[in-house]
């Protein structure tokens, strides 16, 4: 047996991690005082409806160490005969929560070999859907080090592009400076980014969001081409819209299958609204 822990970033919805036994470990958003467990006591839709009530911009923190020790010692307890437990996770250059993770590994000695702890290099549902292909994957009996090898070759074979409407949270989140934020919102700039190597990173900057639609399926048929690919779009308060563009990536892409899925509010909080992104994985 080999169980799957990840986080909340991870967007996956909760039925399917009930149905599937995944362990899914919050982050944590604040919005003043008050502290909520993504995906456990916030949603996006609660989220957004906050920061209107509030005006609050929301602050995001990683699980603690206690967390994931308490959940490690949940599943060995839980199944004694497990063969091992993959812990998958955000990005370190996005989050301390891998820290907490291996921090955990190292205070349950007698487990330590059996937790493999992997930093993802990337989030939200970019890693829900490496996550999915590795259930299906353990579902048709692959071995522990046949899972990790095409684990890690899933996580090399994924693109990731995004955009947002407003600098004004990523300037927020400490991810950009206050004269980039301010230079962007005057001339109305939409940028167009991407996760590389683990962490946030400029590709285009352009005028409208029609202009950012067209040159976002442009730069990533550019970087799959033809080959099948799983791919999904993420959106925020925008699912309609997000929607429309999927029916254009169907015939665009090669696409094997593809997700609609929601931002988590811990990314929502760095993001803001009207953000959208689409993942591709590519297939043999």
């Amino acid at each position: 047996m080999i169980k799957i822990v990840t986080d909340s970033t991870s967007a996956l919805p909760k039925d399917y991690v009930e149905e599937h036994g995944i362990y899914v470990v919050p982050l944590k958003v604040a919005f003043g005082d008050e502290v909520y467990r993504d995906g456990v006591d916030i949603f996006p839709d609660m989220f957004f409806k906050k920061i209107k009530e509030t005006g609050i911009f929301p602050k995001t923190s990683q699980p603690s160490v206690e967390e994931f020790y308490q959940t490690y010692s949940d599943i060995f307890n839980k199944y004694p005969d497990v063969e091992g437990v993959i812990s998958i996770h955000i990005s370190s250059g996005l989050s301390g929560t891998i820290g907490s993770a291996n921090s955990a590994r190292e205070l349950l000695p007698e487990y330590k070999e059996k937790i493999y702890i992997i930093d993802s290099k990337i989030t939200e549902f970019a890693l829900g859907l490496i996550i999915i292909q590795m259930v299906r994957a353990i579902e048709k009996g692959m071995s522990l080090k046949e899972l990790l090898d095409f684990t890690n070759k899933m996580l090399n074979n994924t693109e990731v592009l995004f955009t947002v409407d407003t600098l004004e949270y990523l300037y927020r989140g400490g991810r950009i400076g206050a004269a980039q934020a301010w230079m962007g919102s005057i001339l109305q700039i939409k940028p167009i980014l991407e996760l590389k190597n683990g962490i946030i990173e400029p590709v285009e900057r352009v005028r409208t969001k029609q202009k950012v639609k067209d040159r976002i399926l442009e730069i990533m048929k550019e970087r799959v081409g033809d080959v099948p690919v799983i791919t999904a779009l993420a959106y925020s308060d925008n699912y309609e819209e997000v929607k429309e563009i999927s029916e254009e990536v169907k015939k665009k892409f090669n696409v094997l299958e593809l997700f609609l899925a929601s931002f988590s509010c811990t990314i929502l909080s760095h993001i803001g609204p009207g953000s959208w992104g689409i993942i591709c994985l590519k297939g043999e």
